[in-house]
């Protein structure tokens, strides 16, 4: 008996997580409009934007409200995290970034994105020190905006100027639940570590389905 409410502890427990994350993935209301779209309304062309920076040839698209020149539309932001004036310097476009100081978080409005190999890039600067990193994770949705998975693409080094973040794979090929279920609908979610971050971010691009 004390096993089983042992584990059913653990289940409340691990639900109870799940659902934090979700609840604050959703907010607001208005982020969401873009869940649920199949694989045939996601962009299907974009540009080597990448190409004559570090060879990478891949295509990519804007995401919505990528470069956040339309404020925080789309984004849901809390702990301190704001749309600041101030553009990322490596491409002379717009005029706008997401503020990240310790504390703080992000997530991306809706992205269409499928669950084979996908790759997300943004440009990033950090000159809060050492211990500054930033986490970017994927969280994959379903119907009804019911949370199918959520995976660590990976952690940002701390310490530099503006420039372009490597490539990331969302790691939805490596969720089982994802192809399985079928998401096309995620958001990027932004958490600085560390007690001394100063992140801005600008200009999130996605290449879907490996395009070009």
């Amino acid at each position: 008996m004390a096993t089983l409410r042992v584990r059913l502890a653990l289940t409340v427990v691990a639900a109870a997580a799940v659902a934090a994350v979700a609840a604050f993935a959703a907010s607001p209301a208005h982020a969401l409009l873009g869940i649920g779209l199949g694989g045939s309304n996601c962009p299907s062309t974009g540009s080597q934007v990448f190409q004559p920076l570090d060879g990478d040839k891949n295509s990519y698209y804007l995401a919505p409200n990528g470069g956040l020149e339309n404020g925080s539309y789309g984004w849901s932001l809390g702990g301190g995290s704001s749309v600041v004036y101030g553009n990322q310097t490596v491409l002379a476009t717009g005029t706008h970034s997401l503020s990240l100081p310790s504390g703080s978080r992000a997530a991306s409005p809706v992205l269409c994105l499928g669950p084979k190999d996908v790759y997300i890039r943004m440009f990033g600067s950090d000159v809060g020190g050492t211990d500054s990193g930033l986490r970017v994770r994927v969280v994959w949705y379903g119907l009804l905006n019911v949370v199918l998975g959520i995976t660590d693409a990976t952690t940002y080094a701390p310490g530099g100027p503006w420039a372009a973040q490597g490539r990331l794979d969302s790691g939805g090929g490596g969720n089982i639940l994802i192809p399985l279920l079928g998401s096309t609908s995620a958001r990027v979610q932004i958490t600085p570590i560390g007690s001394g971050s100063k992140w801005r971010i600008d200009d999130l691009y996605v290449d879907p389905w490996l395009m070009g």
